[in-house]
């Protein structure tokens, strides 16, 4: 399967706009005034039933009530969302190995990928496309890569989105607080109104945000295979705009979704290297 240059673009736009997507959705827990609408408050007492919505009762419900678990384990609500968030990678896990392991393999191979594309490039004609397109599975095939190994990370999407919606959607969140910071309140509304401390962990989910997206080219760095290739260079300025895009939606959303992200980056970072480490590195040297 071979995907050109329009295509890729096409899916990197469409990926932006879902995600885009998918977040505003989330903004719809709220009242224009940033209050948790009273029909979609989860609390101890909600009922655990397919009533709620297939979604909710498979994921968004049992994930609140995990939080809600271990809030009453450690003690503060926000201690339940970053114990919740950690267990949830966890579980993830051999699925984010495979992907991860598949992507690098992709990303090492664009030289040669390139290559190709530049060797068939202004041939429309159907024999140069199948031509081309033989070359390129040839070249999966000598280096063992799947198409479909780096698209397993879409299948913890489902995940991500009930965790956003269970982290806005906890009653008592709204009631309690963090080192100060009040976590049912948007860091946007107080540092409006003169809390400017709210801007520290802003900018640690944009540090901690662009980290987890470069840890990629970091690690990847590391193998002596290694060389720049285009879609590398052009992926940078995506990295950007998506951590501007997290930033902006951690001004706008409860701090609480601050603490999720922060703890989602910081996990990825430390994934990405154990699975460099441990998974690529390691079984190479093998």
């Amino acid at each position: 399967m071979y995907l050109d240059q329009r295509t890729k673009k096409f899916l990197k736009v469409f990926a932006l706009v879902a995600f885009v997507f998918v977040l505003t959705g989330c903004a719809q827990n709220l009242d224009q005034n940033g209050k948790l609408l009273a029909d979609r408050a989860i609390n101890t007492s909600t009922p655990w039933s397919l009533d709620s919505g297939i979604f909710d009762f498979i994921l968004t419900i049992p994930l609140a009530k995990g939080i809600l678990f271990m809030t009453d384990a450690l003690g503060n609500v926000a201690w339940g969302v970053v114990g919740v968030t950690i267990l949830i990678n966890i579980l993830i896990l051999p699925i984010m190995i495979k992907s991860t392991v598949s992507m690098q393999k992709m990303q090492l191979i664009q030289p040669e990928m390139e290559k190709i594309q530049r060797k068939y490039a202004g041939r429309k004609d159907q024999a140069s496309q199948m031509r081309q397109s033989a070359e390129i599975q040839a070249l999966y095939k000598k280096h063992n890569i799947s198409m479909f190994g780096s698209f397993s990370t879409f299948l913890t999407l489902p995940i991500m989105l009930a965790m956003w919606q269970a982290v806005q959607r906890i009653e008592v969140l709204y009631e309690s607080s963090l080192f100060g910071l009040k976590l049912g309140v948007t860091p946007m509304s107080q540092i409006t109104s003169g809390a400017w401390y709210y801007l520290i962990i802003v900018l640690i989910v944009g540090i901690t945000q662009y980290l987890a997206i470069e840890i990629n080219n970091i690690m990847l760095k590391r193998n002596p295979r290694y060389k720049v290739s285009k879609q590398q260079q052009s992926m940078k300025t995506m990295n950007i705009v998506m951590t501007i895009m997290i930033v902006w939606f951690a001004l706008s959303m409860p701090t609480a979704m601050s603490l999720y992200w922060i703890t989602t980056s910081l996990v990825t970072v430390a994934r990405t290297i154990y699975i460099q480490i441990y998974h690529i590195e390691r079984k190479k040297d093998k």
